[in-house]
């Protein structure tokens, strides 16, 4: 769980990010010719270029704007607006949110230049006039008594405000940081915000005060926020592709990374031995508790007795992800040593003594062959130990060493005790990226878990057959169908139908993807009209960009609004698509809310008396969705010009061409194979 400030409308971010060197800090300015009063015309131009235009009115569910991101009321500009009014009303809007920034800089007795004062006009036309007068990290930096403004404290206070529907977006914390930049370096374009990356820290089961934080490329972090959980400690976060994030490690691309949790040992320790207050003591606890490692028959632990060669194999080998290994000769783990030497993660010659104690530099060569990790080639952060294997495990998060008189030392040589052993097995359990032990999927650079319970595709790939535009199914019953729009333009439904298509389906509309304004397809209800009057099956899609259940719910009811007393008997389709581009506002999206999205508008639609239908694409049923929760809807399957469909889970209807050639229809159009009578 998380507080954040979520946003009151969603802004769209442009131009892609690429790093510039850039000052630490930036001294207060004085004030430029134009203000602090007023909003430059270059700051007229940053604000609409970060807003874009909408000829006709939007909602976010709870407000309605028009413009440039202007609000209006409910029912006006129905005709649409031009830009010369839209850039009346944006000067007109710009001018209150002006007022209440310069009588917040008077009553603190701040000055600022014109191009801080255009980048809070900015931030509050986005969110309104809300933060000026709470105590949000912004005000408290504008109102503080620096001379100067730190750039890293800056762009936080600019970008912690990303948040729509409890969720970072994208767009939002792109323009956050071109807000940050023009503040800090009066930088109009938007390109010095590429020196700005930021990290999504996701707590689980935990809370803190904000997820987000924001960073400079190439920079080492050098600090994570904090999180809590009751009856654990934070140990760090894990990266997506495994291995722990660290302080020092270069501000990479943004991303989002998950809180490693250590669960606290109870409060009476299991083993006579093992104090309560050692920094090893939850680790042994947890894989005690797990049945990993174990005390002696009298009780104890020791937990600074050594490890032998042969506990080590199969404790490491185990918590990589190996198999349990059978003897393979006289040793009881043997087996553990025959894998070992078959894989190349040791030699004949390291394996000799499987009762002796292993040193530490043997455990960090096993542990990072086994994980499979490339050997590190950067500098060791070890005073004594300059092995790649004991670097990349460090790099991984797995080994620390110990600080000693201003030195970090590993002692390779040294025998690994019970405790440190046990430390290291539980950090390799939580951060490895192994298998998962069920039967998967590829695709493209994706491997995923095959969903149970979720129907398979059972359709034979040999009774496909393409004649032209049309695809056959020998194998069981078929209708022939189009997809459109008003990029069709002008259709003739009469030799539509005449062609052989069976029936179609239309677009009502969609949302916007970076602003997430409402529209309606121009030619809908003239297609609509003219499908049913040529006696066509008729369904209907709306092109999703929703973030929120409420957005969903909002389009099933724009859906619902404008299909009210036709007789369709086809599917209304939530059609979500990622669009691939870091500012569409669904860039990121996880699965739990896409999943609660579709649902919510299937089931509304389905409360109306229709029959809802979720539109996939390859991308979309592989990675982005969970079909496990949304698989009581049919689904629409896209993939173009192949043979055969590939998907590995069942579907209902395959969209299998975007340039198909019908009859009645102008240029290309979407084909569609809907199985079943």
């Amino acid at each position: 769980m998380t507080h954040d400030r979520t946003h009151f409308r969603r802004i769209p971010a442009l131009l892609l990010l690429f790093a510039l060197l850039l000052p630490a800090a930036v001294p207060v300015l004085a004030a430029g010719p134009e203000g602090p009063g007023a909003l430059s015309q270059a700051g007229a131009d940053f604000l609409k270029a970060r807003e874009s235009f909408s000829e006709t009115p939007y909602t976010d569910g709870t407000n309605w704007y028009v413009g440039y991101g202007t609000q209006c009321q409910a029912g006006a500009y129905a005709e649409g607006i031009t830009e010369e009014e839209a850039d009346r009303l944006l000067r007109e809007a710009a001018a209150v949110c002006a007022a209440a920034v310069a009588d917040f800089l008077e009553e603190h007795g701040r000055t600022v230049g014109q191009s801080q004062f255009d980048a809070l006009v900015s931030f509050t036309y986005s969110l309104g006039t809300g933060w000026l007068s709470g105590s949000s990290d912004l005000a408290e930096l504008l109102a503080g008594p620096g001379d100067t403004y730190d750039t890293l404290e800056t762009v936080n206070a600019f970008g912690v405000w990303c948040h729509a529907g409890g969720q970072v977006v994208k767009g939002l914390a792109r323009r956050r940081m071109e807000e940050a930049a023009l503040f800090l370096w009066g930088d109009y374009s938007g390109q010095a915000a590429g020196s700005f990356t930021y990290l999504v820290f996701d707590p689980g089961e935990g809370e803190m005060a904000s997820d987000v934080m924001f960073y400079q490329a190439g920079q080492p972090y050098g600090a994570f926020p904090d999180a809590r959980r009751e009856g654990y400690a934070l140990e760090g976060w894990r990266r997506p592709e495994g291995g722990a994030l660290l302080a020092g490690m270069p501000a990479g691309e943004s991303r989002t990374v998950e809180a490693l949790w250590r669960k606290l040992g109870p409060a009476e320790s299991p083993y006579p031995d093992l104090d309560a207050g050692a920094w090893y003591y939850d680790y042994v606890c947890a894989l005690s508790g797990q049945g990993i490692v174990s005390g002696y028959p009298d009780g104890t632990f020791d937990p600074s007795g050594s490890v032998t060669l042969g506990e080590a194999l199969k404790l490491v080998l185990l918590a990589a992800g190996y198999e349990e290994q059978a003897p393979a000769g006289g040793h009881w783990s043997s087996g553990y040593a025959a894998l070992a030497r078959t894989e190349g993660l040791l030699t004949a010659g390291e394996l000799a003594e499987l009762d002796g104690a292993v040193s530490r530099l043997t455990v960090a060569r096993l542990t990072a062959g086994a994980l499979g990790l490339a050997p590190a080639s950067g500098p060791s952060p070890f005073a004594d130990a300059d092995d790649a294997s004991v670097t990349a495990l460090y790099e991984w998060g797995i080994l620390e060493g110990s600080q000693e008189n201003g030195r970090r030392l590993y002692k390779p040589a040294d025998g690994i005790r019970r405790a440190e052993l046990s430390a290291l097995i539980w950090r390799v359990n939580c951060l490895r990226a192994g298998e998962t032990g069920k039967a998967q999927i590829t695709y493209g650079a994706y491997t995923v878990d095959v969903l149970e319970g979720v129907p398979v595709n059972g359709y034979d790939p040999a009774a496909f057959r393409r004649k032209g535009s049309v695809m056959e199914y020998a194998a069981g019953e078929t209708r022939l169908g189009v997809d459109v729009s008003s990029y069709q333009g002008d259709i003739d439904w009469a030799r539509v139908k005449a062609d052989g298509v069976d029936f179609a389906i239309l677009r009502v509309g969609g949302r916007g993807y970076t602003e997430g304004g409402l529209y309606a397809d121009t030619k809908f209800e003239q297609n609509l009209q003219g499908a049913l009057d040529a006696g066509l099956e008729v369904g209907v899609y709306f092109f999703s960009q929703a973030i929120t259940v409420k957005e969903a719910e909002e389009e099933a009811r724009f859906v619902l609004d404008k299909i009210r007393g036709y007789a369709l008997t086809g599917p209304v389709v939530f059609d979500w698509e990622a669009l691939g581009k870091s500012e569409a506002r669904t860039y990121g999206l996880d699965t739990d809310t896409l999943c609660r999205c579709a649902l919510a508008f299937c089931e509304l639609v389905e409360e109306a008396g229709y029959t809802p239908m979720i539109y996939l694409t390859s991308y979309a049923g592989y990675v982005k969705y969970d079909l496990s929760r949304v698989m009581d809807y049919p689904f629409w399957f896209a993939e173009y010009d192949k043979a055969a469909p590939t998907f590995y889970y069942h579907f209902q209807m395959w969209q299998y061409t975007s340039k198909g050639s019908v009859d009645g229809i102008q240029g290309n159009v979407d084909m569609n194979l809907w199985f079943g009578a």
